[in-house]
């Protein structure tokens, strides 16, 4: 029987192999969290959140601008490009702390021309070019996170664009690593620091 014992004992961990096998694995984790950087990956998703909506919002605009005249609220002659005069916002209006126009909360999605892009998606001629009107996925003024829009009309041309902050360090500018992709200097616009789309690059102004 106490051989058996001695045995049993022998065959067991020591608290000495136990903290070692701890220590190297707690090691082995904090390696790959900090290869894999779950906060690049996040924002990296983020990104082509953002990119996939102003993809949508393009798509959605040329159609409205195809079918006919679109019904509009906030892009008139009048309106300077390169101007915040002619600039709207995704964020709500009780934010604050923008010189850009923007609508509340309630109405900021709605695609009907009330939201915060000031044209008519959803019209007898296009039906619902677009269900709703999307926003940045962090949307909010810190890093300029958020969606902006700008249209013109002169002579009944209608010229817009929307454009938006991307975040993570693969889209960034100063990424130099052979797998970044810098497209805010890329997309042909005016900014550097912002990626931009629509059939006029150049009625948003270039720094917030």
């Amino acid at each position: 029987m106490s051989n058996f014992l001695k045995q049993s004992a022998q065959k067991g961990f020591t608290l000495i192999e136990l903290i070692i096998v701890i220590t190297i694995l707690v090691i082995l984790g904090v390696v790959v969290v900090v290869l894999i950087d779950p906060a690049e990956i996040l924002a990296q998703s983020r990104d082509s959140q953002r990119i996939s909506d102003l993809a949508s919002i393009k798509g959605a605009s040329q159609l409205v601008l195809t079918s006919g005249t679109p019904s509009t609220v906030d892009c008139g002659s009048t309106q300077p490009i390169n101007s915040t005069s002619s600039m709207w916002i995704s964020l709500p209006s009780t934010t604050g702390g923008s010189a850009y126009a923007s609508t509340t909360a309630a109405l900021s999605q709605l695609a009907d021309g009330t939201g915060w892009i000031r044209m008519n998606y959803a019209s007898s001629t296009t039906g619902r070019a677009l269900s709703n009107l999307p926003t940045d996925p962090t949307n909010t003024l810190s890093g300029s996170l958020y969606y902006r829009w700008g249209c013109t009309n002169i002579g009944s041309i209608y010229e817009y664009e929307i454009d938006a902050t991307l975040e993570s360090a693969k889209y960034k500018a100063s990424c130099t690593a052979s797998s970044c992709d810098d497209k805010s200097a890329r997309d042909g616009g005016n900014s550097a620091t912002r990626y931009e789309t629509g059939n006029n690059l150049n009625i948003l102004p270039a720094t917030l």
